[in-house]
């Protein structure tokens, strides 16, 4: 069996990633953030809001990962810092929403930014 985690999706993510770094959910066996690599991705996206009415414009975030180099399964709620995605202290933090596995050893993790009343 080919493994394809290790063939293609390691050293693409090596050479295209960018570091980023994960809090574990405190629900789970107490461990320490820690340091991993994931290809970072924003795309437009037009919403529309029903006939007649004006379509709304957002942006969708994600991060794909190799779930071998992850200490623990990533999961909604995980905070993930991604030191390039804002100048601010806690503008790089994002939460993960979304889990998406590809059933070849990675993941495309749909993340969020944490709105300014929450």
């Amino acid at each position: 069996m080919i493994d394809f985690a290790a063939l293609a999706l390691g050293p693409g993510i090596a050479t295209f990633g960018r570091p980023v770094t994960v809090t574990p959910l405190a629900s789970k066996p107490v461990r320490p953030p820690f340091d991993t690599t994931g290809v970072w991705t924003t795309r437009n996206v037009n919403v529309e809001m029903g006939p007649g009415q004006q379509s709304l414009n957002t942006v969708t975030i994600t991060l794909g990962i190799r779930l071998a180099d992850w200490v623990v399964a990533p999961a909604q709620g995980m905070a993930v810092r991604v030191p390039a995605a804002g100048s601010y202290p806690d503008e790089g933090t994002l939460w993960i929403d979304d889990v998406d596995k590809d059933g070849q050893g990675g993941a495309t993790l749909t993340l969020k930014r944490k709105s300014k009343g929450a």
